[in-house]
């Protein structure tokens, strides 16, 4: 008996010796341009609907080292997204104010970190997406969208900045594109 009083007090003493572990830092795209201030009467926007596969549709921030093993893809430990990637886009869809006449259906297609050599990233946005007439299920058009950043951080924060500048550009071609639809 009093071996196992001694065992489990060392237990005891070794779990309290280790180190806290660190929680993740959450991330989203930031507070930019498309996004509305608080307290702003919201005015009519287009019926978005984004989705992913069932690989893209949590938080965790891809990277791939395309240099070494290409085909597997590793997350960051210590970052996170504070919402999986189609919610975070949804939302910042829905803030660009895009044409209330439209639905639009967008599907992840990826959405990772790559890097070419150990100091040398990008980011890569890639989705599909189909447009309706508000209230229609019989799609007008669709259009596949790949967007790629310049040279990013190689790191976690690297990959949050240049995310929020690629989802920025995908709401501004996706506006573009819907205004041009609307043209006779």
């Amino acid at each position: 008996m009093t071996k196992l009083w001694i065992i489990c007090a060392a237990s005891v003493s070794i779990l309290g010796c280790t180190e806290a572990v660190q929680a993740p830092a959450l991330h989203d795209f930031g507070v930019g341009n498309a996004l509305p201030a608080s307290g702003l009467q919201q005015s009519a926007s287009a019926e978005i609907k984004v989705s992913a596969p069932r690989w893209l549709s949590d938080n965790r921030i891809r990277y791939r080292l395309l240099y070494d093993q290409p085909t597997r893809v590793r997350f960051y430990n210590l970052d996170q997204w504070i919402a999986p990637p189609p919610e975070l886009l949804k939302l910042y869809f829905a803030a660009g104010r895009l044409d209330p006449n439209y639905s639009l259906v967008i599907q992840l297609l990826n959405f990772e970190q790559q890097f070419e050599t150990p100091g040398n990233a990008s980011v890569l946005l890639r989705f599909s997406a189909d447009v309706f007439a508000a209230g229609s299920k019989n799609r007008r058009e669709s259009r596949e969208f790949v967007l790629r950043s310049g040279k990013v951080g190689p790191d976690a924060q690297g990959a949050v900045k240049g995310f929020a500048e690629l989802a920025g550009q995908a709401s501004q071609q996706v506006q573009a594109w819907l205004r041009s639809l609307a043209k006779p």
